[in-house]
């Protein structure tokens, strides 16, 4: 009987032991700021509005043009199956069409080498591969939402950092007058209290 316990204690504790090393892993943004053109083009949002982040109107210049960007610290991840990118995110409708929805475009960054205190509008890193496209509904409360990512991809930005650095961009080239903000990692709520809803990478074993 104490043999067959023995064995059962080892079997279980292996099992354990294979759940918690293919466990996900959740790797919280490092930086994160948006950038806005028109008037405030040189101004570092990250520093004068760091509790959210907003894109709209991505691919023009004006007041309105604004596009976030993201960085994640993925040196201490050896290998992953599977990238998702989570963020809390309120979509704000059009007046014009209460029913329009809001097209999210995620970008690869090859550039890490921006700081959310100083990035502008002007001196922003420039976007590369289009690596999702995901469309929402207006949603009047900040929900959580899922974005699936090229496994490969984001691991050659890994490997392509010398710091396993990866930059993410997000921005909205289809404008039809809605638009989204992202609650950052500064935020707090109305009590003072941190919002603790940042984004983060969930990358599956």
């Amino acid at each position: 009987m104490r043999k067959q316990l023995l064995i059962f204690s080892i079997l279980l504790v292996g099992l354990l032991v294979d759940a918690q090393a293919n466990k996900p892993v959740k790797v919280k943004v490092v930086q994160d700021a948006f950038v806005q053109g028109g008037e405030t083009a040189d101004e570092s949002l990250g520093t004068s509005k760091p509790g959210r982040l907003r894109v709209m109107k991505s691919d023009d210049n004006t007041k309105y043009s604004r596009t976030s960007y993201l960085q994640f610290n993925l040196k201490k991840v050896e290998d992953f199956s599977g990238a998702e990118l989570n963020i809390c995110v309120r979509i704000f409708p059009s007046k014009a069409d209460p029913s329009a929805t809001f097209s999210l475009n995620v970008y690869a960054c090859e550039n890490n080498k921006w700081n959310e205190s100083n990035l502008t509008f002007n001196n922003k890193p420039e976007r590369g591969e289009l690596l999702a496209t995901q469309v929402f509904s207006a949603n009047n409360d900040n929900k959580w939402v899922q974005i699936s990512l090229p496994r490969e991809k984001v691991m050659a930005l890994k490997k392509n950092s010398k710091k396993g650095k990866v930059t993410l961009v997000l921005a909205n080239d289809d404008f039809n007058k809605t638009s989204m903000e992202i609650i950052s990692k500064e935020r707090t709520w109305s009590n003072g209290m941190p919002a603790k809803r940042e984004a983060y990478l969930k990358l599956v074993k």
